[in-house]
């Protein structure tokens, strides 16, 4: 039992570094990877598609100051991966990445993104809720079922199952939704800078 369940546990680790390795390579392949968390969309004026190819690398690279931007010509796609400041940034539940559309529209090039987070974040974070709610309303139930609510203590002390069980499930989502808006904002900060690279009010960095 103890052997299965070391097993378990290096399996489920192993899935949990290969998906996070997936998510931040820079190929094709893995560029449409993970949970879309978001939509975007720009427009660049007075701009071609050769002009925005020709600010990459012959990898089809181009380095950034808090990223970097891979391009794939094929497909006009390109796949923004923002830079984080320590090295344990691998270990981070959330991060975010966002792949790019590029499409001429006579002048001017439009730019359709979309974000994304890796599965396992996605749902880790959506099974720790479930459990929380489902958690908290089994052990209610319970509780009203084998009579803890016929007197006022019992039902003092449902409420402060329900009051806890809600404080986790709020801390939960404003966790969630600060991660959101701080990754969010990393690759705002990039994709600033990939069109000031493009727009040539900024050098482009080799």
């Amino acid at each position: 039992m103890m052997l299965a369940g070391l097993f378990a546990g290096a399996l489920f680790l192993g899935l949990l570094v290969g998906d996070r390795w997936y998510f931040r390579t820079l190929s094709a392949e893995a560029s449409r990877y993970g949970c879309k968390v978001g939509r975007g969309a720009a427009r660049l004026e007075a701009i071609s598609l050769t002009q925005i190819h020709a600010c990459f690398d012959a990898l089809g690279l181009l380095p950034m100051r808090h990223g970097v931007v891979r391009l794939f010509i094929e497909s006009n796609r390109l796949l923004l991966r923002p830079r984080y400041p320590t090295r344990w940034a691998f270990l981070w539940i959330w991060p975010m990445k966002a792949t790019i559309d590029l499409q001429a529209d006579g002048e001017a090039v439009v730019l359709a993104s979309t974000k994304r987070t890796p599965w396992a974040s996605a749902i880790l974070t959506g099974a720790w809720f479930l459990i929380v709610t489902v958690g908290t309303l089994a052990t209610i139930i319970s509780y009203a079922v084998e009579g803890g609510l016929a007197s006022s203590s019992g039902v003092l002390m449902a409420s402060g199952i329900l009051t806890l069980g809600l404080f986790f499930i709020f801390s939960g989502l404003v966790t969630v939704v600060m991660a959101y808006r701080m990754e969010n904002n990393r690759l705002a900060v990039l994709h600033q800078e990939f069109e000031e690279v493009v727009t040539g009010r900024a050098p482009v960095t080799r």
